[in-house]
């Protein structure tokens, strides 16, 4: 049965590492919204685009993008998933409650998931770190230019390990815009697995902090896939 994974956890946590993990070895679908977030607000058309124009400027500062534009563009691109029959992890999103939840104007991801792959089928992930940890991994993380792929806070080289593209920073790493992230983590973020819970949906907390691979262990026993 096809299953419906969200992995939260503060900046810096790992989500995007374990999404990618998860994706190789169990052949989920890693849907990393801010990845396709951020090159969508980056591509030629937001240059013109005055819907982009405003989610990049919200993007470059850390704070998040309009509920609405985010939510329309999760759903298109999951339902795709869906119907491939494939199942899929998301890396830190939905990110508010009215992401998650929906309002009475809007359809909520977690509401759409549960219509699409059932509700017993969704886990949601916290991945528990510490801020200090955060703003020393985000603080020493690059990205490559071509593939995306990150390099590990205590790994070597200015070159990616996969494509050998020349690794950047990007605007969502300065300390500035990490502190920021942050408090915009737990102000709008952290609530939304008080109410999963409280809403009864399945809710696993591992410990973000050792190696990748660890992690990754913890995650696969918790979804009882080894």
């Amino acid at each position: 049965m096809e299953k419906a994974i969200i992995i939260y956890g503060a900046p810096g946590a790992g989500k995007g590492t374990q999404a990618e993990l998860l994706a190789k070895r169990y052949n989920f679908i890693h849907f990393d919204t801010g990845r396709f977030l951020e090159a969508l607000v980056n591509s030629p058309e937001a240059r013109k685009d005055k819907v982009l124009k405003r989610e990049k400027a919200s993007f470059d500062s850390g704070k998040l993008m309009t509920t609405s534009f985010v939510l329309d563009v999760m759903k298109k691109k999951t339902e795709g998933i869906w119907k491939g029959g494939y199942s899929v992890v998301f890396s830190g999103s939905p990110r508010t409650i009215t992401e998650a939840f929906g309002d009475k104007k809007t359809e909520g991801l977690l509401s759409f998931l549960s219509k699409t792959y059932g509700k017993k089928n969704i886990t949601i992930i916290q991945l528990k770190t510490t801020d200090k940890e955060s703003l020393k991994r985000n603080s020493a993380r690059f990205v490559c230019g071509v593939c995306g792929l990150p390099r590990l806070a205590d790994a070597g080289g200015n070159k990616c390990a996969f494509c050998a593209g020349a690794l950047r920073r990007r605007t969502l790493d300065a300390p500035k815009v990490i502190l920021e992230r942050l408090k915009e983590y737990r102000n709008k973020t952290l609530p939304i697995i008080a109410a999963a819970k409280r809403k009864k949906y399945t809710v696993k907390t591992i410990n973000g902090i050792p190696a990748p691979y660890k992690v990754h262990k913890a995650i696969s026993a918790a979804l009882k896939l080894s």
